[in-house]
């Protein structure tokens, strides 16, 4: 039975993928769900200091509908509107997710299984596989990880003593949906368009091209902590099979400014000890994704995942001109305190972020650039050290081909903003509401600028 005309999702969980005496909670939507359950040699569940409190506050939000003024949602028809990526874009410019119902998937056509994967997505079941293991991160936190493989995780799946999830499956050759591939605008416009006149001659990490897809494998009863994603990426996932609850959070104070909003961040990292705080100042709602949902998130949103039946979703990370701004906070909280992020580790943001300035005197008029967002990237690409994530390696920062023609093109966007030693690009960027993009660049005097200076 689809899992759209199911509330009670314990139905075939219960005894035979987590414990018989695993408890269980109703969200505010009317879904029944497990808890998770790992119980010790005194029967004690290890999940109920942190998980399971955490996951009762998640499922008091309200289910987010098109009322919503966070999540934008759209009907699969809307795929087919000439000005999909507009809409979409403009969204994410204004810190609003977007969830589209109906979007094509690959469902089993039996048994969710290790045939599936092979056959559908090439993913082998002897595949080598860093797991994150529920029991072991109630013991150390910091160390979750088992190894196995694809096929030794779905053996575990059907242990009611294990919980685990695989967060990074690579499937470089996944993609969005073919209306929307041109949203990733570190791919089409930084990489595709720039390799003429800046030829690659430096070691390029593949991160800059394997994060753009991948899958995300759980066992039922697996919560995601509170997190935002690690350099200020947009992220899409697609479900293909179970059901998720993503919930996203926001201060109730509506405020926006860089330290409110780092220290939403930094407070929901840690649940347990700021549970009163978060109560009372944090605010949010679940987006429910099932098969053929697909959600996009701006950077930096803060979201905790449940799972509660066993799934598999795809998904990818990719950058937008009309996002820097939002990308720009996100890294500058990671560099502040880069454990509110828990996804993978990356080491290739600032050589798309560079080959995106150097695309912008190419870049077609179609494309519209605001004011934020566009002096944000260019401090990420002039500052690279500035904001690299705390803990990363620094070589993740260190110039190559690509940085003076970055600078050149930076130099000529801030003589057009008139920026000075007196007027500095952060008086313009770090000034009122931090997730409003400002206003439309002139491409046209832009574009004199650059044609003058750079004998265009």
């Amino acid at each position: 039975m689809s899992c759209k005309t199911v509330l009670d999702l314990t139905i075939g969980v219960i005894g035979t993928q987590v414990p018989q005496a695993s408890p269980s909670i109703t969200w505010a939507d009317g879904h029944k769900t497990v808890l998770p359950a790992i119980f010790d040699d005194r029967s004690v569940n290890l999940c109920d200091e942190v998980d399971i409190p955490l996951i009762a506050f998640m499922a008091r939000f309200p289910k987010s509908d098109v009322t919503s003024q966070h999540v934008r949602h759209l009907a699969r028809d809307s795929l087919s509107s000439l000005d999909v990526v507009g809409t979409i874009s403009g969204c994410l410019s204004i810190n609003q997710c977007v969830k589209i119902t109906g979007v094509p998937f690959t469902s089993p056509e039996n048994e969710f299984d290790t045939h599936y994967l092979d056959v559908e997505f090439g993913i082998s079941p002897l595949r080598p596989v860093q797991a994150h293991d529920v029991e072991k991160r109630c013991h150390d936190h910091t160390r979750p990880h088992i190894f196995g493989n694809i096929k030794s995780f779905f053996d575990s799946m059907h242990d009611p003593k294990k919980i685990q999830c695989i967060l990074d499956v690579p499937l470089a050759h996944i993609c969005m949906p073919h209306q929307l591939r041109n949203l990733d605008h570190g791919i089409v416009h930084g990489w595709n368009q720039t390799r003429t006149t800046v030829p690659i001659h430096s070691k390029v990490h593949p991160e800059n091209f394997t994060t753009r897809a991948w899958g995300l494998l759980h066992h039922a009863g697996f919560l995601t902590y509170p997190h935002h994603d690690a350099e200020g990426t947009l992220t899409w996932i697609r479900m293909e099979v179970g059901i998720k609850f993503w919930v996203i959070f926001w201060l109730k104070s509506g405020r926006s400014d860089r330290n409110q909003l780092r220290n939403l961040s930094v407070k929901l990292a840690d649940y347990t000890t700021n549970s009163k705080w978060i109560e009372k100042n944090c605010d949010g709602e679940v987006i429910t994704l099932m098969p053929g949902d697909m959600l996009i998130l701006p950077p930096g949103i803060v979201h905790a995942v449940y799972t509660p039946v066993p799934s598999f979703s795809t998904g990818g990370h990719f950058y937008h001109y009309s996002c820097m701004h939002l990308t720009e906070l996100s890294r500058f909280i990671d560099a502040e305190a880069a454990y509110t992020t828990t996804n993978q580790d990356m080491e290739h943001a600032l050589e798309t972020l560079r080959r995106m300035v150097i695309a912008i005197p190419c870049l077609s008029q179609r494309i519209v650039l605001y004011n934020r967002p566009l002096l944000c990237l260019c401090m990420m690409a002039t500052k690279g050290q500035h904001y690299r994530a705390r803990g990363s390696s620094a070589q993740s920062a260190e110039d190559t081909e690509t940085a003076v023609p970055m600078g050149n093109v930076a130099q000529i966007i801030y003589d057009y903003f008139g920026l000075s030693k007196r007027k500095r690009a952060g008086d313009i960027v770090y000034v009122g509401d931090q997730f409003v993009p400002g206003l439309p660049v002139d491409r046209v005097s832009l574009s004199a600028l650059f044609e003058e200076k750079l004998n265009m």
